[in-house]
């Protein structure tokens, strides 16, 4: 049953307690065999025809749409890196989302844009206070024999 459902090719090799072997292959012990022992064999000589076909036409099919897909995509690059090329010509910025006008936008943008400042609020004391630990962690504690840039409270080291 499941080399008809999958259309695989299956052999059994069963050594009874006395030693003696029994075999079941589909679509034979040697055809099964033939296909191990000969690397060199090719994929069609061991699959049915179509089932071959199909798996060729449709590999092909999908190595199209990606070559398709891939070319849309350096059409899109190149579109974007021309663009580019000519906002720093013409000595315009680029234009960044925050940069835009806000009253011509609808209310969902307005809505997103107000979603973005949030969470740029929500970053800043954040990345503010892991900036301030790491730079007092780079700080050394100063020793006792090094003299401060600040003067000493009482004059001179007395302890």
């Amino acid at each position: 049953m499941f080399s008809t459902l999958c259309g695989g090719e299956m052999l059994f090799i069963i050594f009874s307690p006395a030693g003696k072997p029994y075999s079941f292959g589909y679509p034979s012990v040697e055809s099964v065999a033939k296909s191990f022992s000969n690397s060199s064999q090719y994929l069609e000589e061991t699959t049915d025809a179509p089932v071959e076909t199909y798996r060729k036409e449709r590999t092909n099919l999908l190595v199209q749409d990606f070559n398709d897909v891939q070319e849309q995509l350096d059409v899109i690059k190149e579109k974007q890196k021309d663009i580019s090329l000519v906002q720093r010509s013409d000595g315009t910025e680029i234009c960044h989302w925050w940069k835009g006008p806000i009253d011509q936008l609808n209310l969902k943008e307005l809505y997103e844009q107000d979603e973005r400042f949030a969470e740029i609020n929500n970053l800043i004391p954040i990345m503010r206070d892991k900036k301030i630990a790491t730079i007092s962690s780079m700080q050394a504690p100063m020793d006792n024999d090094v003299p401060s840039a600040s003067p000493s409270r009482y004059g001179p080291n007395l302890q």
